[in-house]
């Protein structure tokens, strides 16, 4: 599917004056020779739908396997071509492999050990060592391509699992280089992967990026294991990551979506329509249910089960036979490896056989399509369906239901989703399928074709809402702010108080000073029972004279809620933002995010639910803070703190699906609405009320906070302020800035006083209403 709009890499958390390369096994653009000469391809899939747009915008550069046969007919020596064709963008840089390699490397080693291995698929494993070889050779000729390509301090994110050494050396080569991973297959346990004879070589490849991101945090934590077992590293739970080779490395998990918004309109589209009347005659669908599943011939797509359970469906519910069309459509993949060829000779003797067993003159129970579909035929499929099944043995994602469900405009189908699938924890409203129990299955059918209108469209409702908000645009975000972030935390840090001149001369220049403040290890000392945090009477004091001045905008931003932080700070006259800045009130103004009002009622059960799952462990308190949540573990016996870790992703996920989402900070797990939108969201938005989209010229603006939260923050403003991290040491950060301890934050607001002095003698009325 090609994407329409254009994602801004500003918004994205992308530095302008950085370089952008992206490395993938799939190139973005393929060259063919056709019966009018050399035609293009744009391969579908939502990784070119999503960074195809960002690569047009920030003119970097994609590197990968030049595969058409027409590839280096139009490319230079080095294997480079400007993309997309006639409007020259962004650079593709194709590598030209020989038949061995293309052997060894991707059918080999990618395909025939790692694929197996990442998806339990044990039996079909083959670790033979020249495929490992050549392996490690195309990796390497990777890396070369990407050092030839990069200037210094580039952004380099690479993809997937066929390029699992290439970090290691590309780092060897270009330590300069912010590198970053995305694994789109899951990640095995540790009693699984151990199975694998360069197992630690595997690990060690992908310790040498800055920031690896897995589907799922179950996929994170089996790789920290790894890290762990296979090649010593130490995890460091606080900071999110594993320290190896004297670096730290930060894992994480953002699940992938896809492009809902052209979807949606291409399932509503004339050409989907006219394909709609068109297959339903093709498939013999006219007056009969229409059940859909959508695979790429693989062994770990649960096709062979998923037909046991559709023959049993047929002996147990024999009233829908003639009632419904099951359609396979099955695109045959890598034909070249002979288990794929086993597996399609195997579905299609089996499917042969379901409708010679129960097909009559006028009904064919299953309907086989082998051939690519366009566009608007795919979504019209999908929206045509009573019911979707996806039944896959394992998947990191599956964005086959995701894709079902932003078709699903007239929100009448069912979706039916594997429990071993990765999408599962995001989409609670489908129905769960064990691929393994094909009586289940086939009740699960059954449930599905009978469901009621009204719970149909309810389920759907719920499952459109959260493919919305969470599509492949955010995934993008995602990504790109935590890597932005993480590459500015490698900048040094000078201590504030040594270096006060540069926002001296900002106040003298006319500025006025906008003075934003987090609250907790910021303006009061951390303490284990957050109901007894209070500031010093003396630094009220000092926040209400420098907020007395005219034009100055001091705002406390904070996690907890704004009735407590506005009650805790007591002063008039300040802007308080509470719940990261879900809501916000100033002198006769309040707002809210609209997301944060329609998430209440789902963080309200999952709340339910983890006050009774946590009720026997010690030192958990929950902190509900109407619009948010904290789950403290501060005074929590460390042997359990993990205990509650997996509570608190578990019992959300199950209870509220995509609709709230999981941070950790300081010894706390934040549950907020899934909403775009953190402390620097907020901090940019009071900036922009207060001074105008000019507020960079026209204010002095320091920011001060202590937490991975804060974090957010110093990315946003970046160099437009002076942004300050307290508690210098404990993380890396992308803070100018850093004080010592909440002490030194005191000592530096006396200093602002005094800066201040001759403004606040000619301002108004004091902070504290006096």
């Amino acid at each position: 599917m090609s994407v329409e709009h254009r994602h801004d890499p500003q918004p994205c958390g992308l530095p302008a004056d950085r370089q952008f390369i992206v490395v993938s096994n799939r190139e973005p653009y393929v060259h063919r020779h056709g019966p009018a000469g050399v035609e293009v391809e744009r391969p579908a899939g939502g990784l070119v739908a999503a960074l195809d747009p960002v690569m047009q915008a920030v003119r970097g550069t994609w590197i990968a396997w030049g595969s058409g046969d027409a590839d280096f007919e139009v490319a230079d020596a080095a294997g480079r071509v400007m993309v997309p064709p006639g409007e020259a963008r962004y650079v593709l840089r194709r590598l030209r492999l020989s038949r061995d390699e293309v052997d060894g490397f991707y059918n080999g080693y990618a395909n025939q050990a790692l694929w197996p291995l990442c998806h339990m698929a044990m039996e079909h494993a083959r670790f033979r060592r020249r495929a490992w070889e050549v392996y490690q050779a195309v990796n390497a000729r990777f890396a070369d391509a990407v050092a030839e390509e990069a200037r210094g301090d580039a952004f380099v994110w690479i993809q997937d699992y066929h390029l699992a050494r290439c970090p290691r050396a590309l780092r060897r080569a270009r330590p300069d280089l912010f590198l970053m991973h995305f694994w789109h297959i899951p990640w095995p346990a540790w009693d699984v992967f151990r199975a694998c004879p360069q197992s630690a070589d595997l690990v060690d490849g992908l310790l040498a990026n800055d920031l690896v991101v897995f589907q799922h945090p179950r996929h994170a934590q089996h790789f920290i294991e790894c890290a762990e077992r296979e090649v010593g590293a130490r995890a460091d739970a606080e900071r999110e990551g594993v320290e190896y080779d004297g670096r730290m490395v930060r894992v994480a998990a953002i699940p992938i979506s896809v492009d809902f918004a052209t979807w949606d309109a291409t399932s509503r589209s004339r050409a989907a329509q006219r394909w709609m009347t068109r297959l339903r005659g093709r498939l013999g669908a006219r007056d009969r249910l229409l059940a859909v599943s959508v695979d790429r011939l693989d062994y770990t797509k649960g096709i062979p089960e998923r037909l046991r359970a559709i023959d049993l469906f047929f002996r147990r519910f024999p009233q829908f036979r003639s009632r419904v069309v099951f359609v396979q459509k099955c695109a045959p993949s890598r034909t070249g490896i002979r288990a794929y060829r086993e597996l399609q000779q195997r579905v299609e003797a089996e499917i042969a056989r379901l409708n010679a067993t129960y097909g009559t003159p006028g009904w064919q129970p299953v309907v086989y399509l082998p051939r690519p579909l366009p566009p608007p035929a795919m979504a019209a499929l999908y929206r045509m369906a009573d019911l979707c099944i996806v039944s896959s043995l394992a998947d990191g994602m599956n964005l086959v239901a995701k894709e079902f469900v932003a078709c699903q405009v007239d929100g009448r189908g069912v979706l039916a989703l594997s429990e071993l699938a990765g999408a599962r924890d995001e989409l609670p409203w489908a129905l769960p399928v064990n691929p393994y129990d094909a009586e289940g299955c086939a009740e699960i059918i059954a449930a599905g074709l009978r469901m009621p209108a009204e719970e149909r469209g309810e389920r759907m409702a719920h499952l459109r809402r959260a493919v919305e908000e969470h599509d492949i645009g955010r995934w993008l975000r995602e990504h790109l702010r935590l890597a932005a972030r993480l590459a500015a935390g490698r900048a040094p840090t000078e201590w504030l108080l040594d270096r006060t001149m540069p926002l001296r001369q900002r106040l003298d220049a006319g500025r006025a000073l906008a003075l934003l403040l987090d609250f907790d290890g910021t303006l009061a000392r951390l303490v284990d029972d957050p109901a007894r945090a209070e500031i010093p009477a003396a630094v009220r004091a000092s926040l209400a004279r420098i907020a007395r001045a005219d034009g100055t905008l001091v705002a406390v931003i904070s996690g907890r809620a704004l009735g407590d932080i506005r009650a805790r700070v007591g002063l008039y006259g300040l802007v308080y933002a509470g719940n990261h800045g879900l809501e916000m009130s100033g002198p006769g103004w309040n707002w809210s995010h609209k997301g944060a009002v329609g998430a209440r009622e789902a963080l309200a059960a999952a709340l339910t639910a983890l006050r009774a799952r946590l009720r026997r462990v010690p030192g958990v308190l929950i902190e509900d803070k109407g619009y948010s949540a904290s789950v403290h573990y501060r005074r929590t016996p460390a042997p359990r703190v993990e205990e509650v870790r997996v509570a608190v992703m578990e019992e959300v996920a199950r209870v509220a699906g995509a609709r709230l989402a999981v941070r950790r900070g300081k010894q706390v797990l934040e549950i907020r609405p899934a909403v775009d939108w953190d402390k620097g969201a907020a901090a940019r938005w009071l900036l922009v009320r207060t001074y105008g989209d000019g507020w960079p010229e026209r204010a002095a603006v320091v920011y001060v906070g202590d937490d991975r939260t804060d974090e957010d923050a110093f990315v946003a403003l970046g160099d437009d302020a002076v942004t300050v991290r307290v508690g210098a040491g404990s993380a890396p950060t992308a803070a100018r800035y850093a004080v010592r301890s909440v002490e030194e934050v005191h000592r530096f607001l006396e200093l602002l006083e005094t800066w201040m002095r001759p403004a606040v003698a000619a301002g108004g009325a004091s902070a504290d209403g006096r």
